[in-house]
Protein backbone atom coordinates (compact mmCIF):
# COMPACT_ATOMS: atom_id res chain seq x y z
CA UNK A 1 0.00 0.00 0.00
CA UNK A 2 1.40 3.51 -1.29
CA UNK A 3 1.24 5.98 1.59
CA UNK A 4 1.98 9.28 1.76
CA UNK A 5 2.67 11.78 5.43
CA UNK A 6 1.18 15.49 5.25
CA UNK A 7 3.26 18.52 6.79
CA UNK A 8 1.13 17.57 9.59
CA UNK A 9 2.10 13.99 9.91
CA UNK A 10 -0.53 11.89 9.02
CA UNK A 11 -0.37 9.31 6.33
CA UNK A 12 -2.76 9.56 3.26
CA UNK A 13 -3.50 7.33 0.61
CA UNK A 14 -1.47 8.29 -2.67
CA UNK A 15 -4.45 6.95 -5.13
CA UNK A 16 -6.99 8.89 -2.54
CA UNK A 17 -5.13 12.07 -2.95
CA UNK A 18 -5.39 11.73 -6.81
CA UNK A 19 -8.78 11.09 -6.51
CA UNK A 20 -9.11 13.97 -3.92
CA UNK A 21 -10.48 11.45 -0.96
CA UNK A 22 -7.53 12.01 1.34
CA UNK A 23 -8.32 9.37 3.55
CA UNK A 24 -6.20 9.79 7.06
CA UNK A 25 -4.53 7.29 8.26
CA UNK A 26 -2.00 7.70 11.29
CA UNK A 27 2.02 7.12 11.94
CA UNK A 28 4.38 6.72 8.68
CA UNK A 29 8.46 8.52 8.78
CA UNK A 30 8.48 11.53 6.65
CA UNK A 31 12.39 11.81 4.68
CA UNK A 32 14.26 14.41 6.95
CA UNK A 33 15.03 18.07 5.77
CA UNK A 34 18.71 17.10 4.11
CA UNK A 35 16.86 15.39 1.55
CA UNK A 36 17.77 16.89 -2.13
CA UNK A 37 13.94 15.87 -3.71
CA UNK A 38 13.36 19.27 -5.99
CA UNK A 39 10.40 20.60 -7.96
CA UNK A 40 11.52 23.56 -10.47
CA UNK A 41 8.89 25.30 -12.86
CA UNK A 42 11.52 26.01 -15.89
CA UNK A 43 10.69 30.01 -16.27
CA UNK A 44 9.70 30.19 -20.30
CA UNK A 45 9.52 33.32 -22.52
CA UNK A 46 6.89 32.98 -25.52
CA UNK A 47 5.43 35.93 -27.95
CA UNK A 48 2.25 37.38 -26.51
CA UNK A 49 0.26 36.32 -29.45
CA UNK A 50 0.74 32.97 -28.52
CA UNK A 51 1.33 30.16 -25.76
CA UNK A 52 3.99 27.88 -24.19
CA UNK A 53 4.93 25.04 -22.05
CA UNK A 54 6.54 25.00 -18.40
CA UNK A 55 8.19 21.93 -17.81
CA UNK A 56 7.74 21.21 -14.40
CA UNK A 57 11.25 19.58 -13.65
CA UNK A 58 11.95 17.00 -10.58
CA UNK A 59 15.10 15.95 -8.44
CA UNK A 60 14.68 12.81 -6.53
CA UNK A 61 17.19 10.39 -4.78
CA UNK A 62 14.76 7.42 -4.71
CA UNK A 63 12.22 6.02 -7.44
CA UNK A 64 8.89 8.01 -7.64
CA UNK A 65 5.95 6.02 -7.36
CA UNK A 66 3.29 9.49 -7.47
CA UNK A 67 3.27 13.34 -6.53
CA UNK A 68 1.21 16.08 -6.64
CA UNK A 69 2.22 19.47 -8.30
CA UNK A 70 0.04 22.79 -7.52
CA UNK A 71 1.10 25.81 -8.72
CA UNK A 72 -0.57 29.82 -9.11
CA UNK A 73 -0.61 32.38 -11.86
CA UNK A 74 -1.59 35.75 -12.17
CA UNK A 75 -4.99 35.38 -13.94
CA UNK A 76 -4.97 38.94 -15.85
CA UNK A 77 -2.14 38.16 -17.75
CA UNK A 78 -1.74 34.28 -18.78
CA UNK A 79 -4.30 31.55 -18.54
CA UNK A 80 -3.73 27.93 -17.68
CA UNK A 81 -5.18 25.81 -20.87
CA UNK A 82 -4.36 22.64 -19.84
CA UNK A 83 -1.84 20.21 -18.09
CA UNK A 84 -0.48 16.99 -19.54
CA UNK A 85 1.94 14.45 -19.10
CA UNK A 86 2.87 14.41 -23.09
CA UNK A 87 6.49 13.67 -23.65
CA UNK A 88 7.73 13.21 -20.20
CA UNK A 89 9.54 10.70 -18.04
CA UNK A 90 6.51 9.84 -16.44
CA UNK A 91 4.63 9.35 -19.69
CA UNK A 92 7.87 6.95 -20.57
CA UNK A 93 7.17 5.07 -16.98
CA UNK A 94 3.33 4.80 -17.71
CA UNK A 95 1.97 6.37 -15.32
CA UNK A 96 -1.93 4.58 -14.79
CA UNK A 97 -3.46 7.34 -13.20
CA UNK A 98 -3.53 10.90 -14.03
CA UNK A 99 -5.86 13.72 -12.46
CA UNK A 100 -4.94 17.09 -14.26
CA UNK A 101 -7.28 19.89 -12.32
CA UNK A 102 -7.74 23.84 -14.05
CA UNK A 103 -8.67 26.57 -12.27
CA UNK A 104 -8.44 30.40 -13.09
CA UNK A 105 -5.41 31.39 -11.30
CA UNK A 106 -3.75 27.80 -11.22
CA UNK A 107 -3.48 23.88 -11.03
CA UNK A 108 -2.76 20.87 -9.67
CA UNK A 109 -1.99 17.37 -11.05
CA UNK A 110 -1.71 14.15 -9.22
CA UNK A 111 -0.27 11.02 -10.14
CA UNK A 112 0.12 7.58 -9.12
CA UNK A 113 2.19 5.20 -11.41
CA UNK A 114 0.89 1.94 -10.39
CA UNK A 115 -2.66 2.30 -9.46
CA UNK A 116 -4.33 -0.56 -11.36
CA UNK A 117 -3.75 -4.39 -10.87
CA UNK A 118 -1.40 -6.30 -11.05
CA UNK A 119 0.57 -3.46 -9.19
CA UNK A 120 3.57 -4.26 -11.28
CA UNK A 121 5.55 -1.30 -9.47
CA UNK A 122 6.02 1.36 -11.97
CA UNK A 123 8.24 4.33 -11.08
CA UNK A 124 9.90 7.04 -12.21
CA UNK A 125 13.70 6.25 -11.67
CA UNK A 126 15.66 8.06 -9.40
CA UNK A 127 18.25 10.82 -10.54
CA UNK A 128 17.93 14.29 -11.75
CA UNK A 129 16.38 16.62 -14.20
CA UNK A 130 13.46 14.49 -14.15
CA UNK A 131 10.74 15.93 -16.70
CA UNK A 132 7.43 15.28 -14.63
CA UNK A 133 4.74 17.19 -16.05
CA UNK A 134 3.86 20.05 -18.29
CA UNK A 135 1.82 23.56 -17.61
CA UNK A 136 0.76 24.46 -20.76
CA UNK A 137 -0.23 29.04 -20.80
CA UNK A 138 -1.73 31.32 -23.24
CA UNK A 139 -1.06 34.81 -22.74
CA UNK A 140 -3.97 37.55 -22.04
CA UNK A 141 -2.63 40.69 -23.87
CA UNK A 142 -1.00 40.32 -27.06
CA UNK A 143 2.07 43.20 -26.69
CA UNK A 144 2.22 44.77 -30.14
CA UNK A 145 4.63 46.92 -31.51
CA UNK A 146 6.28 48.87 -35.11
CA UNK A 147 9.23 47.67 -36.30
CA UNK A 148 11.93 50.33 -35.46
CA UNK A 149 9.25 51.83 -32.54
CA UNK A 150 10.83 51.33 -28.87
CA UNK A 151 10.31 48.02 -27.48
CA UNK A 152 7.31 47.81 -25.07
CA UNK A 153 8.07 46.13 -21.47
CA UNK A 154 7.38 42.23 -21.36
CA UNK A 155 4.47 41.15 -19.10
CA UNK A 156 4.81 38.26 -16.50
CA UNK A 157 3.71 36.20 -14.65
CA UNK A 158 5.18 34.02 -11.38
CA UNK A 159 4.59 30.78 -11.28
CA UNK A 160 4.21 29.85 -7.43
CA UNK A 161 4.08 26.44 -6.06
CA UNK A 162 1.42 26.75 -3.12
CA UNK A 163 -0.02 24.65 -0.92
CA UNK A 164 -3.12 24.24 0.72
CA UNK A 165 -5.02 26.72 -1.88
CA UNK A 166 -6.34 24.47 -4.14
CA UNK A 167 -8.27 21.41 -3.89
CA UNK A 168 -11.34 19.50 -1.61
CA UNK A 169 -9.44 18.59 0.55
CA UNK A 170 -6.52 20.84 0.05
CA UNK A 171 -3.92 19.81 -1.77
CA UNK A 172 0.16 20.40 -1.26
CA UNK A 173 3.40 20.03 -3.35
CA UNK A 174 4.39 16.32 -2.48
CA UNK A 175 6.20 13.25 -4.26
CA UNK A 176 5.96 9.77 -3.07
CA UNK A 177 9.37 7.57 -2.45
CA UNK A 178 9.42 3.83 -1.14
CA UNK A 179 5.67 4.44 0.43
CA UNK A 180 6.78 7.85 1.70
CA UNK A 181 6.02 11.31 1.67
CA UNK A 182 8.60 13.54 0.48
CA UNK A 183 8.11 17.47 0.31
CA UNK A 184 10.44 18.74 -1.75
CA UNK A 185 12.36 22.28 -1.86
CA UNK A 186 9.93 24.03 -4.12
CA UNK A 187 11.67 26.60 -7.17
CA UNK A 188 9.11 29.05 -8.44
CA UNK A 189 9.65 30.04 -11.88
CA UNK A 190 7.70 32.60 -14.70
CA UNK A 191 5.74 32.65 -17.77
CA UNK A 192 6.68 35.73 -19.43
CA UNK A 193 5.12 37.21 -22.61
CA UNK A 194 7.35 39.04 -25.20
CA UNK A 195 6.21 41.90 -27.68
CA UNK A 196 6.04 41.04 -30.70
CA UNK A 197 7.29 43.04 -33.79
CA UNK A 198 5.06 44.01 -36.42
CA UNK A 199 6.36 45.03 -39.90
CA UNK A 200 5.91 48.61 -40.83
CA UNK A 201 3.50 48.43 -43.39
CA UNK A 202 3.11 51.53 -44.94
CA UNK A 203 -0.40 51.63 -45.95
CA UNK A 204 -2.92 54.52 -45.11
CA UNK A 205 -6.52 54.59 -45.60
CA UNK A 206 -8.17 57.88 -45.14
CA UNK A 207 -11.65 59.65 -44.81
CA UNK A 208 -12.56 63.03 -45.53
CA UNK A 209 -15.90 65.12 -45.94
CA UNK A 210 -16.81 67.49 -49.13
CA UNK A 211 -19.56 70.08 -48.97
CA UNK A 212 -20.66 72.24 -52.03
CA UNK A 213 -18.64 70.62 -53.96
CA UNK A 214 -14.90 71.67 -52.27
CA UNK A 215 -12.66 70.24 -49.29
CA UNK A 216 -13.82 70.65 -46.04
CA UNK A 217 -15.69 69.75 -43.05
CA UNK A 218 -17.76 72.62 -42.18
CA UNK A 219 -21.39 72.03 -42.85
CA UNK A 220 -24.80 73.24 -41.66
CA UNK A 221 -27.63 71.17 -40.46
CA UNK A 222 -29.10 69.47 -43.53
CA UNK A 223 -26.86 70.11 -45.56
CA UNK A 224 -25.43 66.95 -47.91
CA UNK A 225 -22.12 65.95 -48.66
CA UNK A 226 -20.00 63.34 -49.64
CA UNK A 227 -17.77 61.05 -47.07
CA UNK A 228 -14.76 59.86 -49.18
CA UNK A 229 -12.52 56.67 -48.86
CA UNK A 230 -8.50 57.71 -50.10
CA UNK A 231 -5.79 54.77 -49.56
CA UNK A 232 -2.10 55.25 -50.07
CA UNK A 233 0.73 52.47 -50.26
CA UNK A 234 4.17 52.66 -51.68
CA UNK A 235 5.02 49.37 -52.44
CA UNK A 236 1.93 46.51 -51.95
CA UNK A 237 -1.01 45.78 -54.60
CA UNK A 238 -4.23 45.89 -52.70
CA UNK A 239 -6.58 43.07 -53.33
CA UNK A 240 -8.93 44.28 -51.27
CA UNK A 241 -10.05 45.79 -48.04
CA UNK A 242 -13.21 46.07 -44.89
CA UNK A 243 -13.48 49.52 -44.41
CA UNK A 244 -15.64 49.77 -40.63
CA UNK A 245 -16.38 53.14 -38.87
CA UNK A 246 -18.49 54.52 -36.62
CA UNK A 247 -20.48 57.91 -36.84
CA UNK A 248 -22.04 60.12 -35.09
CA UNK A 249 -26.02 59.50 -35.05
CA UNK A 250 -26.72 63.26 -36.16
CA UNK A 251 -25.24 62.39 -39.59
CA UNK A 252 -26.87 60.43 -41.61
CA UNK A 253 -25.27 58.06 -43.88
CA UNK A 254 -26.68 57.15 -47.39
CA UNK A 255 -25.67 53.81 -48.44
CA UNK A 256 -25.33 54.39 -52.35
CA UNK A 257 -21.36 54.31 -53.15
CA UNK A 258 -20.49 56.39 -56.11
CA UNK A 259 -17.06 55.26 -57.65
CA UNK A 260 -17.23 58.28 -60.07
CA UNK A 261 -13.48 59.72 -60.82
CA UNK A 262 -12.31 57.14 -58.60
CA UNK A 263 -9.13 54.75 -59.39
CA UNK A 264 -11.64 52.00 -58.63
CA UNK A 265 -13.93 52.51 -61.19
CA UNK A 266 -11.04 51.91 -63.75
CA UNK A 267 -10.00 49.37 -62.44
CA UNK A 268 -13.16 47.87 -61.87
CA UNK A 269 -14.63 45.76 -58.76
CA UNK A 270 -16.32 42.42 -58.63
CA UNK A 271 -17.85 42.56 -55.47
CA UNK A 272 -19.09 45.29 -53.01
CA UNK A 273 -20.90 45.09 -49.89
CA UNK A 274 -22.20 48.35 -47.63
CA UNK A 275 -23.95 47.98 -44.19
CA UNK A 276 -25.38 51.40 -42.66
CA UNK A 277 -26.23 51.05 -39.39
CA UNK A 278 -28.07 54.65 -38.60
CA UNK A 279 -30.18 53.45 -35.67
CA UNK A 280 -28.98 54.79 -32.30
CA UNK A 281 -31.34 52.56 -30.13
CA UNK A 282 -29.72 49.32 -30.82
CA UNK A 283 -27.15 49.69 -28.12
CA UNK A 284 -24.49 49.90 -30.53
CA UNK A 285 -24.16 52.95 -32.01
CA UNK A 286 -24.13 54.07 -35.37
CA UNK A 287 -22.00 51.67 -37.87
CA UNK A 288 -20.87 51.37 -41.26
CA UNK A 289 -19.50 48.50 -42.95
CA UNK A 290 -17.79 48.19 -46.41
CA UNK A 291 -16.77 45.00 -48.33
CA UNK A 292 -14.47 45.67 -51.23
CA UNK A 293 -12.71 42.94 -53.13
CA UNK A 294 -11.40 43.39 -56.78
CA UNK A 295 -11.01 40.29 -58.33
CA UNK A 296 -13.63 38.07 -56.83
CA UNK A 297 -15.17 36.24 -60.21
CA UNK A 298 -13.42 33.82 -62.72
CA UNK A 299 -11.62 34.29 -64.89
CA UNK A 300 -9.69 35.39 -61.42
CA UNK A 301 -7.14 37.79 -63.14
CA UNK A 302 -5.76 39.03 -60.60
CA UNK A 303 -7.23 42.97 -60.50
CA UNK A 304 -5.93 45.34 -57.53
CA UNK A 305 -5.29 48.57 -56.37
CA UNK A 306 -1.99 49.73 -57.48
CA UNK A 307 0.70 51.08 -55.35
CA UNK A 308 1.00 55.06 -55.36
CA UNK A 309 3.81 57.42 -55.82
CA UNK A 310 3.16 59.04 -52.38
CA UNK A 311 1.93 58.39 -49.34
CA UNK A 312 0.24 61.76 -49.13
CA UNK A 313 -0.15 63.82 -52.68
CA UNK A 314 -0.55 60.40 -54.44
CA UNK A 315 -3.14 59.00 -52.56
CA UNK A 316 -5.99 57.21 -54.92
CA UNK A 317 -9.71 57.83 -54.52
CA UNK A 318 -11.75 54.82 -53.31
CA UNK A 319 -14.88 56.30 -53.49
CA UNK A 320 -17.31 58.23 -52.05
CA UNK A 321 -21.42 57.99 -49.63
CA UNK A 322 -23.30 60.59 -49.13
CA UNK A 323 -23.52 62.31 -45.88
CA UNK A 324 -26.19 64.09 -44.80
CA UNK A 325 -26.38 67.04 -41.33
CA UNK A 326 -29.22 65.96 -39.30
CA UNK A 327 -30.78 68.94 -37.29
CA UNK A 328 -30.47 67.17 -34.75
CA UNK A 329 -26.60 67.96 -34.23
CA UNK A 330 -25.27 70.02 -32.24
CA UNK A 331 -23.71 73.42 -33.55
CA UNK A 332 -20.24 74.52 -33.36
CA UNK A 333 -19.22 70.48 -32.71
CA UNK A 334 -17.33 68.07 -34.55
CA UNK A 335 -19.75 65.14 -35.21
CA UNK A 336 -17.53 61.94 -35.50
CA UNK A 337 -16.50 59.30 -38.03
CA UNK A 338 -13.99 57.30 -36.76
CA UNK A 339 -11.93 53.87 -37.87
CA UNK A 340 -13.31 51.45 -35.64
CA UNK A 341 -13.26 47.48 -34.73
CA UNK A 342 -14.97 44.53 -34.17
CA UNK A 343 -18.58 46.62 -34.96
CA UNK A 344 -21.48 44.46 -36.58
CA UNK A 345 -22.85 46.82 -38.97
CA UNK A 346 -26.69 45.61 -39.64
CA UNK A 347 -25.63 42.10 -39.19
CA UNK A 348 -24.13 40.20 -36.53
CA UNK A 349 -20.60 39.06 -37.57
CA UNK A 350 -17.86 41.55 -35.45
CA UNK A 351 -15.92 42.90 -38.27
CA UNK A 352 -12.76 44.61 -38.58
CA UNK A 353 -10.49 46.69 -40.52
CA UNK A 354 -7.94 45.00 -42.98
CA UNK A 355 -6.75 45.14 -46.33
CA UNK A 356 -5.74 42.16 -48.16
CA UNK A 357 -2.20 42.52 -49.60
CA UNK A 358 -0.61 38.80 -50.95
CA UNK A 359 -3.96 36.92 -49.94
CA UNK A 360 -2.46 37.98 -45.83
CA UNK A 361 -5.06 39.53 -43.83
CA UNK A 362 -2.99 42.89 -42.83
CA UNK A 363 -4.59 44.76 -39.85
CA UNK A 364 -1.89 46.96 -38.76
CA UNK A 365 -1.96 50.13 -40.70
CA UNK A 366 -2.27 54.03 -40.72
CA UNK A 367 -5.82 54.68 -40.58
CA UNK A 368 -7.06 58.69 -40.21
CA UNK A 369 -10.55 60.14 -39.31
CA UNK A 370 -12.60 62.26 -40.21
CA UNK A 371 -15.72 64.38 -38.74
CA UNK A 372 -18.22 67.44 -39.69
CA UNK A 373 -18.11 70.56 -37.73
CA UNK A 374 -21.80 71.66 -37.64
CA UNK A 375 -21.66 75.81 -37.86
CA UNK A 376 -24.69 78.07 -37.54
CA UNK A 377 -26.59 78.84 -40.68
CA UNK A 378 -28.64 81.90 -40.87
CA UNK A 379 -32.11 81.99 -41.34
CA UNK A 380 -34.76 84.10 -42.41
CA UNK A 381 -38.17 84.91 -43.06
CA UNK A 382 -38.36 85.81 -47.11
CA UNK A 383 -39.94 89.53 -47.27
CA UNK A 384 -39.03 90.33 -43.20
CA UNK A 385 -36.55 93.40 -44.40
CA UNK A 386 -36.95 94.91 -40.87
CA UNK A 387 -36.03 91.82 -39.15
CA UNK A 388 -38.84 92.28 -36.76
CA UNK A 389 -40.24 88.47 -37.61
CA UNK A 390 -43.39 89.19 -39.16
CA UNK A 391 -43.85 90.41 -42.99
CA UNK A 392 -46.00 93.26 -43.47
CA UNK A 393 -46.50 96.76 -44.61
CA UNK A 394 -43.97 98.06 -42.61
CA UNK A 395 -40.94 95.50 -44.84
CA UNK A 396 -42.51 97.16 -48.10
CA UNK A 397 -41.36 100.46 -46.91
CA UNK A 398 -37.81 99.45 -45.47
CA UNK A 399 -37.08 98.29 -48.95
CA UNK A 400 -37.75 101.29 -50.36
CA UNK A 401 -35.44 102.66 -47.33
CA UNK A 402 -33.07 101.07 -47.80
CA UNK A 403 -33.11 101.75 -51.89
CA UNK A 404 -33.49 105.21 -51.54
CA UNK A 405 -32.53 106.40 -47.54
CA UNK A 406 -29.70 105.09 -45.43
CA UNK A 407 -31.80 102.59 -43.61
CA UNK A 408 -29.38 99.76 -42.60
CA UNK A 409 -30.60 96.04 -42.88
CA UNK A 410 -29.55 92.87 -41.19
CA UNK A 411 -30.27 90.50 -44.18
CA UNK A 412 -30.28 91.02 -47.68
CA UNK A 413 -31.65 87.55 -48.75
CA UNK A 414 -34.80 88.72 -46.17
CA UNK A 415 -35.31 91.85 -48.26
CA UNK A 416 -35.03 90.22 -51.46
CA UNK A 417 -38.61 89.41 -51.68
CA UNK A 418 -38.61 87.78 -55.06
CA UNK A 419 -35.12 86.00 -54.40
CA UNK A 420 -33.95 86.66 -57.76
CA UNK A 421 -30.11 87.79 -56.12
CA UNK A 422 -30.79 91.46 -56.09
CA UNK A 423 -31.72 94.27 -53.82
CA UNK A 424 -34.50 97.33 -55.76
CA UNK A 425 -37.75 98.34 -56.18
CA UNK A 426 -39.09 95.14 -57.78
CA UNK A 427 -38.69 93.62 -54.65
CA UNK A 428 -40.80 96.48 -52.28
CA UNK A 429 -43.45 95.53 -55.77
CA UNK A 430 -43.79 91.75 -55.13
CA UNK A 431 -44.26 92.05 -51.53
CA UNK A 432 -47.00 95.05 -52.23
CA UNK A 433 -48.41 92.33 -54.18
CA UNK A 434 -48.46 89.26 -52.29
CA UNK A 435 -49.90 91.19 -49.29
CA UNK A 436 -52.93 93.09 -50.84
CA UNK A 437 -52.99 92.13 -54.27
CA UNK A 438 -53.04 88.11 -54.07
CA UNK A 439 -49.69 87.71 -55.65
CA UNK A 440 -47.10 85.20 -55.65
CA UNK A 441 -46.07 83.97 -52.04
CA UNK A 442 -42.26 85.21 -51.89
CA UNK A 443 -40.36 82.15 -52.36
CA UNK A 444 -38.61 79.59 -50.37
CA UNK A 445 -37.78 80.01 -47.28
CA UNK A 446 -40.90 82.28 -47.12
CA UNK A 447 -42.63 84.74 -45.26
CA UNK A 448 -43.88 82.59 -42.47
CA UNK A 449 -41.19 80.18 -40.73
CA UNK A 450 -37.25 80.96 -40.69
CA UNK A 451 -34.82 78.74 -42.91
CA UNK A 452 -32.05 78.94 -45.09
CA UNK A 453 -31.80 80.45 -48.03
CA UNK A 454 -32.05 77.37 -50.62
CA UNK A 455 -30.44 79.83 -53.90
CA UNK A 456 -27.07 80.84 -54.27
CA UNK A 457 -26.09 84.69 -54.94
CA UNK A 458 -24.10 87.40 -54.18
CA UNK A 459 -25.79 88.99 -51.91
CA UNK A 460 -23.94 89.90 -48.35
CA UNK A 461 -24.54 86.77 -45.66
CA UNK A 462 -26.99 87.96 -42.89
CA UNK A 463 -26.24 89.67 -40.03
CA UNK A 464 -28.33 88.37 -37.48
CA UNK A 465 -29.01 86.71 -34.34
CA UNK A 466 -31.36 84.45 -36.27
CA UNK A 467 -29.85 81.06 -37.12
CA UNK A 468 -30.46 77.50 -37.53
CA UNK A 469 -28.83 76.81 -33.91
CA UNK A 470 -31.01 78.72 -31.93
Amino acid sequence: MLSIVSRGGTVISAWCIVVMCMTVISGSLVFGNGDPSTFTAESTSVASTGGGTVRIMMDSPSDVQGFVVSMSHDPMMITLTGIDISGTDTETANAEFVVPTVYSNGGTLGVVLDFNAPYDGQVIPQGTGIHGANYNYSCNNPVLYFEGDPVPPSETSDLTFVDNLFGNPLLENVSVSAGMSVWPSLFDGTFTCEPVAIPSEDTVLSMETEFDGSQGNYAYHGQTGSLCFYYADQDDNIQGMTMTVCTDCDLTIGSEWDWAGSIVEEIGVEYLAVQVDDSDTDGDGCELVIAILLDALPPFEGQTLPQTADLNEGRLLIGCLSVTVDDTAECDTDQEINWCNNINGTGSVNLYNNVVIDFQSIQIYERIDTSVFVVPEEVFQRGDCNSDNQVDLADAASILANQFGSYDIECADACDANDDGLLNMADSVYLLNYLFKFGNVPPAPGPDDDGADPTSDTLPVCDSDDTNCG
